[in-house]
């Protein structure tokens, strides 16, 4: 193999469960792989290290040096035909990461699987979302971290170092609703100001991990299973009140908020922010609707926003070889 084209899928998480280890483990988190953004690597054999790409060069470089500290090859040319925004509630750098690993991992023929390819490059050592997304696609829900011997922080995956990814609990196709994408330009939370907020605000109430569990278990999953979108938004709406998903959109300041409540009171059945956001996912009876409502509020805040209309992935990455 020459040549390899692979396509990833972006994620949505929406929401980690138990940043406390009273059950003794923390972590675990629910999400979905969905088709847009994503990022489109081609790869091709060389005899160094090539990537034509101005935003995620120095990343890239990043995860070829330390593939090269454990696999030897003599060197890959990268170029970016789509890229997942950085810093948005997308799981960029998973994406990236793996992206990068699988192609390298087929041009040389390693042999090696997804999650060998994750602990190669250090991801998914919070949450699994994203290195499922990658794998399989789907609606995910991961087990986190045995607490505190496998992991004894209350950090994210970028600052944890080699903690393997954690046990996928359930991984089901996510019915095909469309859903709006919506991103209020407003503050990205990542690298220090990231780590000082897990830092100072945990670990989390005790109570936090069964309200978020029963949810979890006894609505937004049936709501999956029987394809009710009309309960999954009821049950997204529920999430954004309360435990770490408050924390993630006070962290961001009052256009999170308002974006929020517009979709919420604008025609989303339910809406919630991924991650950090600023990315907010609803889900709508009349999408087009709520999307051209939400681009025009959008258009009024002070540093405005976009928004868009995607659906889940249920495959994970999709790869052609030459």
């Amino acid at each position: 193999m020459h040549h390899v084209t692979i396509t990833t899928p972006a994620r949505l998480h929406f929401s980690l469960i138990d940043l406390n280890g009273a059950l003794g483990r923390i972590d675990g988190g629910f999400g979905v792989a969905i088709e847009q953004p994503n990022f489109c690597i081609v790869a091709e054999r060389a005899t160094g290290i090539h990537v034509a790409d101005s935003v995620y060069r120095e990343r890239a470089c990043h995860v070829l040096a330390r593939l090269q500290e454990t696999y030897s090859f003599p060197g890959i040319s990268l170029k970016f035909t789509a890229e997942i925004p950085s810093h948005s509630g997308f799981g960029s750098g998973t994406q990236l990461s793996l992206g990068i690993a699988q192609a390298v991992n087929l041009l040389y023929g390693l042999g090696l699987s997804v999650l060998d390819l994750a602990h190669a490059v250090g991801r998914g050592g919070t949450s699994g979302i994203g290195v499922a997304a990658f794998n399989t696609g789907g609606f995910i829900v991961d087990g986190g971290h045995r607490y505190p011997e496998q992991k004894s922080s209350f950090l994210p995956s970028s600052a944890v170092g080699d903690i393997s990814p954690p046990p996928i609990l359930l991984r089901h196709p996510f019915p095909a609703w469309p859903l709006l994408i919506a991103m209020p330009n407003c503050s990205r939370i990542y690298g220090e100001a990231e780590l000082e907020l897990f830092r100072t605000l945990c670990p989390q109430p005790e109570s936090v991990a069964p309200q978020l569990s029963h949810i979890l278990l006894l609505q937004l999953l049936p709501t999956i299973l029987e394809q009710d979108m009309r309960g999954f938004g009821e049950a997204l709406n529920q999430i954004q009140t309360f435990g770490w998903k408050r924390v993630e959109i006070d962290a961001q300041g009052p256009e999170l908020q308002q974006t929020l409540d517009f979709l919420q009171h604008n025609g989303a059945l339910g809406a919630g922010v991924s991650s950090w956001g600023p990315a907010i996912c609803a889900v709508s009876q009349d999408i087009e609707e709520l999307k051209r409502k939400t681009a025009a509020f959008l258009e009024r805040l002070p540093n405005g926003g976009s928004c868009f209309v995607t659906r889940a992935n249920n495959v994970g990455a999709q790869i052609v070889s030459e």
